[in-house]
């Protein structure tokens, strides 16, 4: 009895397919585009028997690579530009503090540099100097204290005579200077007489007490009536004998400690108050 023949196992890709199975399974460049121009493809998707080509993994890998490298180097020129522009500010600064500090802070001997200008609307220290200058006097001290308030120190023998009150004629337009500028501040100004040793008791003026204080009012009198000063920013003291600058051993040491101070302060003066007094 005959067996029918058997039927011969054909391996995918020999000469043995059909065909059709043949034309399924090549997936050649050159075979996708014959089937595509034979289906009428016209772009997008290809389709070949069951299976399924999408074009879109066709982009190459260095398309996103070369874009992820251009951002990295945008980066990197922000960064350096940004470093090299911190590198210059400190320099533009060094250059500029000295000139802020030549042209708003005063230098006086004898003192550290200090300056009225966040305290004041005008700098009181160059101002008192420059009413010195104008004025052409002698023997007047300038000085800021520890509490930045300014001291006008001048010496009694430049405003008055010996043992008298009376103010002197050639120290009025210094003292007119100096109303002009108490006007241009808020502070409180605190006039001080002092004396030397000499003992004097005459009807006008039975102590050294009453020389001092009546020589601080006469002052503050001139500074009120000429000036214009209001009159609740003042206040007078006197000291008499007890406050020297130099032992009285000479009549030199004694000029100097018979002196008028003017003291313009840091307290702000309250109208309400001199106006209530």
């Amino acid at each position: 009895m005959k067996q029918p023949p058997k039927k011969q196992q054909s391996k995918p890709g020999s000469e043995s397919e059909s065909p059709a199975a043949a034309q399924v399974n090549d997936f050649s460049p050159a075979r996708l585009s014959h089937v595509a121009l034979g289906n009428g493809f016209k772009g997008g998707n290809l389709f070949v028997g069951e299976e399924f080509i999408d074009d879109s993994d066709t982009n190459h890998w260095s398309v996103p690579w070369s874009d992820l490298m251009m951002v990295m180097f945008v980066l990197f020129a922000a960064l350096l530009t940004a470093q090299a522009l911190e590198r210059q500010v400190p320099e533009q600064v060094v250059q500029s503090v000295p000139q802020v500090e030549t042209e708003q802070v005063p230098d006086p001997v004898g003192t550290s540099p200090l300056t009225f200008e966040p305290l004041m609307r005008i700098n009181v220290f160059e101002r008192s100097q420059q009413a010195v200058r104008e004025a052409q006097i002698e023997n007047v001290e300038i000085a800021i204290l520890e509490d930045q308030s300014v001291k006008v120190s001048v010496q009694g023998p430049m405003f008055f005579e010996l043992g008298k009150a009376d103010l002197r004629k050639d120290m009025r337009q210094f003292l007119a200077n100096l109303a002009r500028i108490i006007m241009q501040t808020p502070y409180q100004v605190n006039v001080v007489g002092h004396t030397d040793d000499y003992p004097i008791n005459t009807t006008e003026f039975p102590s050294n007490w009453e020389l001092s204080v009546t020589r601080a009012a006469r002052v503050v009198r001139f500074l009120i009536d000429q000036g214009g000063v209001e009159p609740g920013r003042f206040t007078v003291m006197g000291r008499s004998e007890f406050d020297p600058l130099l032992p009285n051993a000479d009549d030199q040491a004694r000029a100097q400690n018979r002196r008028v101070e003017i003291i313009i302060t840091r307290e702000v003066s309250d109208p309400a108050e001199g106006a209530a007094s």
